[in-house]
C-alpha cells in the first residue's frame, strides 16, 4: 500500500488553515452587520449634540426676538407718552426711564441708553433739535442741529418727538472655543417718531 504523500498533506493543511484565517474576520464582519443590539444607542450618541445645538440656537433665537421686542415697544411707549403733552421737564423725562423698565420683564435691562428729543419741522421741511434729554445727564445733541427724520415724517410746520432707547443683550450660548467668536453680547437700538397730540409743539422747561 501507498502512503500518502506528506508534503501533499502539508500544503492541504496549510491551505485550509489560511482560509480558515480569512474566514473568521468574514464571519464576524458578516455577525456584524446583522447585528442589531444597541443600534438605537449609536444612533442618539449621533443625534443627540445635533439636536441639542438647534435647540439652544431656536432659544437663543426666541430669546433675543423677544428682547428686541421689548425694546421697540418701550421706546415706543415713551415717544407716545411725551407727545400726548405740550409741557415736560427732566424729572418728566426721568419717569420714562420707570416706564421703559416696566416695559421688559421678564427680562433684565443691561446698560440701558434712553434719548429724547423734540423735534421742529419749518415751511421748507426742515427738521432741527429744539430740545434733548438723555439719561446720562448731557444733552445727545445741541439745539439748531439737524435731524435725519423719515420722508412721511416731513409735515410743515411740525412738531416731533423722536426716542432712541439701546440695551445690551447677553448671548446665552456664548461659547468661544466652539463658535470661533469673541462676541458675549449685542445691542439693540430702537428708534421712533411720533407727532405732537396737543397744540403746534411741546417745550421742555430746564433741558
Amino acid at each position: 500500500m501507498t502512503r500518502p504523500d506528506t508534503s501533499d498533506r502539508r500544503k492541504g493543511i496549510g491551505l485550509n488553515g489560511r482560509l480558515a484565517v480569512f474566514a473568521r474576520p468574514a464571519a464576524l464582519l458578516r455577525r456584524l452587520m446583522r447585528e442589531r443590539d444597541g443600534i438605537g444607542g449609536v444612533e442618539f450618541a449621533l443625534l443627540a449634540p445635533v439636536l441639542i445645538v438647534l435647540y439652544l440656537c431656536a432659544f437663543e433665537l426666541m430669546t433675543g426676538f423677544s428682547v428686541s421686542k421689548k425694546v421697540s415697544m418701550a421706546a415706543s411707549t415713551v415717544a407716545d407718552l411725551v407727545s400726548r403733552t405740550d409741557k415736560v421737564s427732566t424729572t418728566d423725562l426721568e419717569g420714562m426711564i420707570d416706564v421703559t423698565n416696566a416695559v421688559f420683564p421678564p427680562y433684565g435691562v443691561d446698560n440701558l441708553s434712553l434719548r429724547i428729543t423734540g423735534v421742529t419741522v419749518d415751511a421748507a421741511r426742515q427738521a432741527k433739535v429744539a430740545w434733548s434729554w438723555s439719561n446720562s445727564g448731557a444733552a445727545p445733541y445741541a439745539v439748531g442741529s439737524t435731524v435725519d427724520v423719515p420722508d412721511d415724517m416731513r409735515g410743515e410746520e411740525t412738531f416731533l418727538i423722536r426716542s432712541e432707547l439701546s440695551v445690551d443683550h447677553e448671548l446665552l450660548m456664548y461659547l468661544p472655543a466652539l463658535s470661533g467668536s469673541q462676541i458675549k453680547e449685542i445691542t439693540i437700538r430702537r428708534e421712533f417718531f411720533f407727532r405732537q397730540r396737543i397744540n403746534t409743539n411741546i417745550t421742555c422747561t430746564d433741558c
